[in-house]
């Protein structure tokens, strides 16, 4: 397979800040020992990173793990997708900072989509999530963009909500797409915790609840369906791993299992299912096939870039070794080069590195694996090591 094509193929993350105001009792950056940077991409690296990237994506994503919204630039490179026509684009966001100028250039442009993330569907379990966020304030930025594309006559953005499942939130669900409904939300995007080491929310995922959370999901769906709402959601949980130590799940190599490929025990779709799940998810031009030569396609249709340039395989690679940087190379040679070369190489013969095998990105949408529940924080380390990477205290979580 080319790993270069000139059509528009990639789907692109970008992350123009490394920075938000928010410390989700899930996230990176309510880790205690997560160090805050400053990195903010400028414009001139904007600009290269777009003319290189744009004219061959299909999706661009501008945003990732960290708030757009605080990104100076964001509202140029809301125009160079427009520019380069990139046919999808849109940015999820925690929505705090919406105003009426940054929506009326999202409908200038005519984003296509405009996801905002809510954990709760009410105020004392929204806010014990998203602190210091504000549920009142949230609300009334529903209320605004709705007041602004009235006033504009525009059907665009389409508005999306992403929601995380666990725990403490698991019984909103239903009720949270009836509200969302209400506020004009259309599309609905759910996941599961991704548990990163060191932050005691172990007891918040819902792998040790199965029953609760399929039930609850198939809920969801039911009421999805009657509204006319179309959402995503991971596959089911398995119940033959619900009885699992709830402080400590097993990494692939003790006995956790391939987070890509599943125990035939225990799996709740086959590779086949999964793969065109996800592919779907990621809007992967991938066609969907009845068997797959490999366990993961991101990275052969997915580029993730951070605020300073440097490349990243896909948004969950937790051994944080960069495959390339806009600042030096252009995406020709970060492509063609050794390290995606090479990642190609071992998902194409599945001598998976500890990072793929234990993938967060399965956490969301393949669930039946322990190992894709095994504390991100706690193999880090482990994984630097195995790809030769000498790790440092200073870097990012």
């Amino acid at each position: 397979m080319p790993v270069l094509r000139e059509k528009r193929f990639l789907r692109v993350k970008l992350d123009m800040v490394g920075r938000c105001q928010l410390k989700c009792i899930m996230c990176h950056f309510a880790h205690p020992e997560f160090v805050e940077n400053s990195w903010t991409m400028g414009e001139e690296l904007l600009e290269k990173v777009a003319a290189d990237l744009f004219p061959r994506a299909h999706d661009v994503v501008l945003s990732s793990s960290a708030e757009p919204l605080m990104a100076p630039d964001l509202p140029r490179a809301l125009e160079l997708c427009r520019k380069y026509e990139v046919p999808n684009f849109h940015f999820s966001t925690n929505g705090l900072s919406l105003n009426a100028k940054i929506i009326d250039k999202v409908i200038e442009v005519q984003m296509p989509l405009l996801t905002i993330s809510i954990d709760g569907a009410t105020k004392e379990t929204f806010e014990a999530i998203r602190t210091p966020a504000k549920w009142d304030v949230l609300m009334k930025r529903f209320d605004l963009i709705a007041e602004r594309k009235k006033a504009l006559g525009s059907d665009l953005p389409a508005l999306s909500a992403t929601a995380v499942l666990m725990h403490r939130n698991i019984h909103e669900m239903p009720d949270l797409v009836r509200l969302m409904y209400t506020k004009g939300v259309r599309y609905m995007n759910f996941v599961h915790m991704a548990v990163i080491g060191g932050m005691d929310l172990e007891k918040e995922s819902l792998l040790n609840e199965p029953k609760l959370c399929n039930e609850t999901m198939a809920e969801v769906q039911r009421v999805a369906d009657e509204l006319g709402m179309q959402i995503v959601m991971p596959i089911p949980l398995s119940e033959a791993n619900a009885e699992i130590a709830d402080s400590d799940v097993p990494e692939s190599d003790e006995g956790g299992g391939n987070a890509l490929m599943p125990d035939e025990e225990t799996a709740t779709v086959s590779v086949d299912e999964y793969l065109n799940h996800k592919n779907r998810e990621f809007l992967l031009r991938v066609k969907e096939k009845t068997h797959h030569n490999r366990p993961c396609y991101f990275p052969w249709y997915y580029i993730h870039v951070n605020p300073d340039g440097t490349v990243f395989p896909c948004g969950s690679w937790w051994e944080h070794t960069v495959f390339g940087d806009f600042k030096t190379q252009t995406f020709e040679e970060i492509w063609t080069g050794e390290k995606f070369t090479e990642l190609r190489r071992q998902l194409y013969h599945m001598e998976l590195r500890k990072t793929c095998a234990n993938c967060a990105v399965s956490n969301m949408g393949r669930p039946d694996v322990k190992a894709s529940f095994s504390q991100r924080a706690k193999f880090r380390a482990a994984a630097r090591a195995e790809a030769g990477v000498i790790d440092d205290p200073s870097a990012r979580d």
